[in-house]
């Protein structure tokens, strides 16, 4: 049944699903309530789901009525992927009508992919003839992948938790933003929210004077590198990208 379900639904599709369940616990005020809309749109009980997590179906009760803290990342993961593997085992009706619903980012994606060795920060800013403006003592952090946003259209089409999905499967990669003025709102943006990017790097300015002081800021508040990239054109970005995957 699993093969069934596996080629009617994209790897892809499960993970884009399994990062909006995720994204909207960690973004919820009360991610137990969350959690349990989750469980009762997939038909699940709370011992169907508690032993399929490997955990007691009074730990979940707890969570779902935010009777314990926020759950961590750990526990969130545990439970996005039950979820998931709990339908599928019964056919994957639920995966396959949700993993329909998520949304398209192309609009706003120019590229997005996932190293193939991870980069130093360094490699990634001579990559992109860039200057790094935050977090020069950090250049021997290592990348796994990158996202190419179009600023403007992500600013048009995106919605709030579509943000979550531009991290791909580690949020330790560079966020590149093209179309950008000064730079102050992906900043802005990584301020809000609570899974951070390791680093940021704009296309548009055409020398570090241009760049919103305030960006700065944030990025080193943030503990996030910024660096600006001096190529001519998002294009340019994606081919220097895709020479060091």
């Amino acid at each position: 049944m699993q093969n069934v379900v596996d080629k009617e639904v994209s790897e892809t599709s499960r993970e884009i699903l399994m990062n909006r369940i995720a994204g909207e616990i960690i973004l919820s005020d009360s991610p137990g309530t969350v959690m349990k809309k989750w469980r009762q749109l997939f038909e699940l009980n709370q011992s169907e789901l508690a032993r399929q997590m490997g955990v007691s179906s009074s730990v979940l009760s707890d969570y779902e009525n935010n009777r314990r803290k926020s759950p961590g990342a750990g526990f969130i993961k545990k439970f996005v992927s039950a979820l998931i593997d709990a339908d599928i085992q019964r056919g994957g009706l639920h995966v396959k009508r949700f993993s329909i619903l998520h949304r398209d980012l192309s609009v706003a994606v120019l590229d997005m992919c996932e190293f193939r060795n991870p980069r130093s920060i360094r490699e990634i800013v001579e990559a992109l003839d860039g200057i790094l403006l935050v977090g020069k003592e950090w250049d021997n952090e290592l990348i796994y992948g990158y996202t190419v946003i179009d600023s403007l259209s992500a600013i048009k089409n995106l919605e709030a938790l579509d943000f979550l999905y531009l991290f791909g499967k580690n949020p330790d990669r560079v966020m590149i933003f093209t179309k950008v003025s000064r730079g102050r709102s992906p900043m802005v943006a990584v301020r809000l929210y609570p899974i951070k990017p390791k680093m940021i790097v704009i296309h548009g300015p055409r020398i570090p004077e241009e760049v919103d002081t305030f960006a700065l800021e944030l990025a080193e508040l943030e503990g996030v590198s910024f660096c600006l990239s001096l190529l001519k054109s998002p294009e340019e970005i994606v081919e220097r990208l895709r020479k060091i995957v």
